[in-house]
């Protein structure tokens, strides 16, 4: 028998889905008072593989990082004869290009082969790289003129805003907690950034370069942080496949203005606007060809072309860098991260990667926290994830946090923190209130689980269903078919608002295992996140 989608409770678990797309698209942009017109979109990229962070360079120029045999350099697309050239030809990976004010040369972050990720200068004249800051490790930047830079920095774990003059070399930290848009504000000598305070809504704040005074312009959309401007007052943002728009002091909220899953955009990242607001640059995650069809009940294609790790092997890879911390012996704990890892905040919140960066951070969390030390309370293995329950001393202060690890025979791949969080109730209850309605068929029940706006996640970030309506409609579909449906839970870890379940289930009388992620808000199901 075949299906659409199988379930693993309660993950529509999708077999043979394609990895995200990511593609850059050119728009016209018309506006007419409070009415803003999107139209004639184009695929500029239409590049197998990684293509991001679009800036516009001049009036007929597009600069972007875009992929090559297996490495992301600097692309230039040219508007009027639609052809596309590389400008760059290092033996690292090149991201964010920016043209650098009154200068005939771009900026991009690399990432060397040896892990080193710093901020470039690249002469368009002869193709000549120039470090730009030493002594920071830069990951998101803008321009404010072309002697200072407004900078996301990787200190710590997080990201901190830094305003940095390249003549003399001095650095000023003006905000901590920040995201990756960094924009000039049009007809003003202010840069807008976003600020990420923890259990708050996300920011968009204003900076002054003068004096680092910083003020707030408005809340972003709900788990957004990619913005751009139109104009002085008027914002544009993206959530999945809808463009929206905040005019300040006019819109109240955020306004949709266009659907823009007609082209195949699935998810919008990053916008750009030109500078007279005739054109629109969106990054987006696409379609894939695949993404749609009927799949068996077989083995995923994908994951036939992985080597999968026996559980003992994963286990033991992840386990290689708990002793070393633990003595603090740098070298023994960098090594056991895979040459690329990423690090990153649940879900998908980019801290760093690069394993010499790793090593650089932690040298210096070595050196601001005289006694540090992990233990393993809990651990998971499926496939090649590893989730880990861990007790963290700190000086005097002891946490407990969850981490995701992803993992192969070269090391740890990625390592993605899962914070406590503060409740004031059991997030348990609801949850096995949804196991017991789940076990018992009981459509009714399992929905009043559920938060109205109820979204599921495949591990990091992608979306695979959306809002109550949407789970129940299919889930009943589930109930009706497959009569000895039942899940268990073979495993748990209970983190402050969040129930991370190893879970087993049955279906049509085989057994199928996942890694669920609840979180919990006010008593009911917001959000799961699945690993598989």
């Amino acid at each position: 028998m075949k299906y659409c989608f199988l379930i693993l409770f309660p993950f529509f678990f999708t077999l043979g889905f394609a990895q995200s797309n990511s593609e850059i698209f050119l728009f016209d942009l018309n506006k007419n008072n409070a009415k803003i017109k999107v139209s004639n979109g184009t695929n500029i990229s239409n590049n197998e593989g990684y293509d991001n962070q679009p800036s516009f360079f001049g009036d007929t120029n597009i600069l972007y990082a875009s992929t090559r045999s297996g490495q992301t350099d600097i692309a230039q697309y040219h508007i009027t004869y639609k052809s596309k050239t590389f400008i760059n030809f290092t033996k690292g990976g090149e991201y964010t290009p920016l043209k650098i004010p009154n200068k005939n040369a771009v900026s991009a972050v690399r990432l060397d082969t040896d892990g080193k990720q710093r901020l470039y200068s690249y002469n368009l004249s002869n193709g000549e790289s120039t470090e730009l800051i030493k002594d920071l490790i830069v990951a998101y930047y803008t321009w404010y003129d072309e002697n200072s830079i407004v900078s996301a920095v990787i200190e710590n774990e997080q990201l901190n805003l830094y305003l940095t003059n390249i003549t003399d070399g001095k650095s000023r930290k003006y905000a901590t907690s920040v995201g990756r848009s960094f924009h000039k504000i049009p007809k003003s000598d202010l840069v807008s950034f976003i600020y990420k305070e923890a259990n708050k809504p996300w920011q968009i704040r204003s900076l002054n370069p003068e004096n680092g005074v910083t003020r707030l312009i408005a809340n972003t959309m709900e788990g957004v942080e990619d913005i751009c401007w139109l104009d002085s007052k008027t914002l544009l943002s993206g959530k999945n496949g809808i463009l929206y728009k905040l005019t300040l002091k006019q819109d109240n909220n955020w306004k949709r203005i266009a659907d823009l899953s007609s082209y195949g955009i699935k998810n919008i990242t990053r916008l750009a606007t030109n500078k007279d607001g005739s054109k629109l640059l969106i990054a987006a995650d696409i379609h894939s060809e695949n993404e749609n069809l009927e799949v068996s009940d077989s083995t995923n294609d994908q994951t036939e072309a992985i080597t999968l790790l026996s559980d003992t092997e994963a286990a033991a890879i992840v386990q290689k860098h708990i002793a070393p911390f633990n003595t603090r012996d740098l070298n023994a704990f960098s090594n056991a991260f895979d040459a690329n890892v990423v690090v990153n905040k649940f879900p998908k919140d980019y801290m760093y990667s690069g394993r010499n960066t790793l090593k650089e951070n932690y040298r210096e969390f070595f050196r601001n926290n005289k006694k540090s030390n992990v233990k393993v309370l809990n651990r998971m293995v499926l496939n090649n994830y590893v989730v880990d329950e861990e007790l963290v001393t700190l000086n005097n202060l002891t946490i407990r946090q969850a981490t995701v690890y992803n993992v192969d025979k070269d090391g740890i791949k990625s390592m993605t923190f899962i914070r406590n969080k503060n409740t004031t109730s059991n997030p348990e209850t609801i949850v096995n209130e949804q196991l017991e309605a789940y076990n018992k068929r009981d459509i009714e029940e399992f929905g009043k689980t559920y938060t109205k706006d109820i979204k599921l996640y495949q591990f990091p970030e992608d979306i695979t269903s959306n809002g109550k309506d949407e789970l129940v409609k299919r889930y009943e579909v589930i109930f009706e078919k497959v009569p000895d449906l039942n899940a268990e839970i073979m495993n748990r870890i209970v983190l402050g608002n969040k129930v991370i379940d190893y879970e087993k289930a049955t279906i049509n009388e085989k057994v199928y295992y996942a890694i669920a992620i609840y979180e919990v808000e006010d008593g009911l199901i917001s959000k799961v996140t699945f690993i598989q």
